[in-house]
This record gives C-alpha cells, sequence and structure tokens, in this order.
C-alpha cells in the first residue's frame, strides 16, 4: 500500500531529538517519488543521526541505483529490488517481509540474513554460501552461481533452482532433500542434460500415472524445438495425460497454439511471440509467465503465478480463475475489463492505456485485491 506522508511528518522525523534503539521508516517515498533521490535523502538523515539501525516498513527499489552498502539496514516490510546495483554484502539485514531480487549482482555475502517471505533471487551472481539464512517462503533461485554451501538453510518453500552449480555436483537431490525441506521442484540438471538411458526409461515405462512427472524438458534434448515435439509424441503415445514440467518451459517464438494437458510448470513459462489463445488445464506456474504479444484470450484454469506475468500488448479481457500473483502484472495495452477472482498481488500493478480506468480508480482496485507495490492506470 503506497503511503503518503505530508510535509510536516517528514520535518517531525528529521527534527525529532528521541533516540530511538531503530530508527522506523515507514516508507522510503517519504523522501521522494524518485527512488534515486529518495535514497540520497535517506542517507544524509541517517548520518545526521549517527547512522543508526533502521528499518523499511514498505518496499525498497533500488534497481539501477549505484549503491554498494545498505548500511545498518535491518528489515524490509515489502519487496528488496537490488537488481543492477554494486551490493556485495546485505550487512546486518535480518528479514525481508516481501520477495528479495539481486540476480546478476557481484553479491558475496548475504550477511546476516535470517529469512525472505517471497521468492529469493541470487542467480549468475558470485555467491558461495548462504550464510545465516533458514528460510524462504517463495523460490530459491541459485542457477549459474558458485554456490558450495547452503549454510544453515532449513525451508524452501517453493522450487529450488541449482542448474549450473557446484552444490549440485556435490549433493544428490536426496541428499539435498534431507538437508532442506523443499515444498516445490529441485531443478537439478546443470551444465549436462539427462543421459539416453534415463529419457528412453520415461518413454518405455507403462506404468500409469494420474499426472506424467517430466523434471525437466531438456530430458528430450538441448534443441528447445527438437525436445517440445519429442516430448509431444510421448503425450500422444500415452493419450495425452495430465502432465507437469519441473523446470522453465521456454517456448518463445516456436509456434506452440497448445500447451494440451500440461497442469503446473515450477519454474519460468515463456510464452512470448506464440500464437497460443488459452492456456488450457494449466493451474500454476512456479516463476514467470511471459505471454507479451500474444493472441492470448483466455487464462484457462490458471489460478496462480509465483512471479511476474506479462500479458503486454494482448487481447485479453479477463482474468478468470487467477487468484494470486508473486511479483508484478503487466497488463498495458490491453482491453481487460474484469480482474477476475485475483485477490493478491505482491508487486506492482501495470494498467496503464487499458479501459481499467474508467470503471475503478486506484482506491477501488486495493479494496478488492491485496497490491503490494504500487497501481499504474
Amino acid at each position: 500500500m503506497k503511503i503518503v506522508i505530508s510535509e510536516s511528518q517528514y520535518q517531525r522525523l528529521i527534527k525529532a531529538e528521541e533516540e530511538q534503539e531503530v530508527l522506523e521508516i515507514p516508507s522510503l517515498k517519504i523522501f521522494g517519488k524518485r527512488d534515486g533521490v529518495a535514497w540520497m535523502r535517506l542517507q544524509e538523515l541517517l548520518k545526521k543521526r549517527g547512522n543508526p539501525p533502521y528499518s523499511i516498513g514498505g518496499d525498497l527499489r533500488l534497481y539501477t541505483v549505484p549503491i554498494e552498502s545498505l548500511g545498518n539496514l535491518l528489515s524490509v516490510g515489502g519487496d528488496l529490488d537490488l537488481r543492477a546495483t554494486g551490493i556485495k554484502s546485505l550487512g546486518k539485514l535480518k528479514s525481508v517481509e516481501g520477495w528479495l531480487d539481486l540476480e546478476g549482482t557481484p553479491i558475496e555475502s548475504l550477511g546476516d540474513l535470517t529469512s525472505v517471505y517471497g521468492y529469493l533471487d541470487l542467480g549468475l551472481t558470485p555467491i558461495e554460501s548462504l550464510g545465516d539464512l533458514t528460510y524462504v517462503d517463495g523460490s530459491l533461485n541459485l542457477r549459474g552461481t558458485r554456490i558450495q554451501s547452503l549454510g544453515n538453510l532449513e525451508f524452501v518453500g517453493s522450487y529450488l533452482d541449482l542448474r549450473g552449480t557446484p552444490l549440485s555436483k556435490m549433493y544428490s537431490e536426496k541428499k539435498i532433500r534431507q538437508m532442506v525441506n523443499v515444498g516445490g521442484n529441485i531443478i537439478y540438471n546443470t551444465n549436462q542434460y539427462f543421459n539416453e538411458s534415463q529419457y528412453k526409461r520415461l518413454v518405455e515405462t507403462e506404468e500409469e500415472q494420474e499426472v506424467l512427472e517430466i523434471p525437466d524438458l531438456s530430458i528430450f534434448g538441448k534443441d528447445r524445438r527438437v525436445s517440445w515435439m519429442r516430448l509431444q509424441e510421448l503425450l500422444k503415445k500415452r493419450g495425452n495425460p495430465p502432465y507437469s514440467i519441473g523446470g522453465d518451459l521456454v517456448l518463445s517464438d516456436l509456434g506452440v497454439e497448445s500447451l494440451g494437458n500440461l497442469k503446473s510448470v515450477g519454474g519460468n513459462l515463456d510464452l512470448r511471440y506464440t500464437p497460443i489463445e488459452s492456456l488450457g488445464n494449466l493451474q500454476s506456474v512456479g516463476g514467470h509467465l511471459g505471454l507479451r504479444n500474444t493472441p492470448i484470450e483466455s487464462l484457462g484454469n490458471l489460478q496462480s503465478v509465483g512471479g511476474n506475468l506479462d500479458l503486454y500488448n494482448t487481447p485479453i479481457k479477463s482474468l478468470g480463475n487467477l487468484t494470486s500473483v508473486g511479483g508484478d502484472l503487466f497488463l498495458n495495452n490491453t482491453p481487460i475489463e474484469s480482474l477476475g477472482n485475483l485477490k493478491s498481488v505482491r508487486g506492482d500493478l501495470f494498467a496503464r492505456l487499458t479501459l481499467l480506468y474508467k470503471t475503478y480508480t486506484g482506491k477501488k482496485i486495493r479494496q478488492m485485491i491485496n497490491i503490494g507495490g504500487y497501481i499504474y492506470l
């Protein structure tokens, strides 16, 4: 929820003489609308106060802001976006109530961090250990990192991505599950692909499954198009049963018109620039779902998306059965008329160049839906 604080409140915060054990900042927006400027003004206040421990009550979006340290920050009440920054350590930060995105940063240490209540993305960073981290409520992306130890980690609520990591060579999936309670899939294929014998066992087995579980599309080969075709051949042989994909499913530009009886995707689902018109029986996507520039008209049975949902420049008119989005929701340049059964968006809602502004105000939308970030109409 956006917090609006008057100038007089801002001045009282600056001039307050009483010492606080932890300086509580309700929102970075108290210092200005632009994240970079607001962050600089906050640093000036902290310096004046002798750099005390402090907390941020809402989101802290520092994407592309040239920072290298969070100082004595102890907690963030919303999401923390540090992508495209020079951050190397989280220092004294102990908890993040929303998601924490560090993808592609030079982060080397999580410092005192113990808990993240959304997803944690450390993909493509030089991180080698999770240190004191014990709890991640959403997914944990460690793909392409130097991770060698899960430290004190006890729980991951969604999927754990270990592709291309030294850790994936040190421990089997069974061993990792003995060490950490992982609620979703462990995406475990690293630089190598499943061997031919494993593929043959999957193809030749006659054992009936309620839902055919495919650990990763790469089991069918390195080429995306060939892999998808081989999967369709297997499904046809099995009578087109319900199935799930444990890892990412990247089908952009492949001309895919239907997902068949796909029930769930554990990682990201990329359908951009495909002729897909309906998601059919798909119920959940653990990561991001990209449908930008598609003729999508129906989300079918889709109920939840763990990451961002991108419907930019599509003919979608309703979100149907969708109830939750774990990241941002992009509806810009769509004829969207109804938000359907949507109950929660952890990030921002982008709905510019739509007709929603004629039906709803930002206040009305917040009464209907729990929006963790900002609403852009």
